[in-house]
């Protein structure tokens, strides 16, 4: 007969940041280097 684990103990990820919060910081972070490569773009195309 299988060991019979509790349902609290059986789920996985209980420590720990939710996905959720580390693709919004991600996904953030991905946004404010493409604007700061978008900004020293228009910089040095226009002679800066």
């Amino acid at each position: 007969m299988a060991k019979r684990i509790d349902a609290q103990d059986a789920k996985q990820g209980k420590q720990g940041y939710p996905v959720l919060v580390v693709l919004t910081v991600s996904l953030g972070l991905a946004a404010l280097i493409w604007l700061g490569v978008e900004v020293y773009g228009q910089f040095i195309a226009h002679g800066g």
